[in-house]
């Protein structure tokens, strides 16, 4: 198994299943155990999204009012 301490690696696949996947685990013989990406950048590749620009979080703002922190955060 794969230290919580170390950093996953990441592999992209390709062919019959293709996407962002971390090694979970590495095994004798050298099979590796694969879980899909769940990074906010894989996420965001994976949904063609991307991060909202300082102008589009002004505009939100603007219309809804400023971001709060969780209850109970601040």
């Amino acid at each position: 198994m794969i230290s919580l301490m170390e950093q996953p690696v990441h592999i992209t696949l390709t062919g019959d299943i293709e996407g962002a996947y971390v090694v979970t685990e590495r095994r004798p013989g050298g099979e590796l155990v694969i879980a899909p990406d769940t990074s906010w950048k894989a996420m965001l590749e994976r949904t063609g999204a991307r991060d909202a620009t300082a102008e589009e979080l002004a505009a939100f703002e603007a219309e809804h009012g400023p971001f709060l922190p969780p209850d109970g955060e601040g």
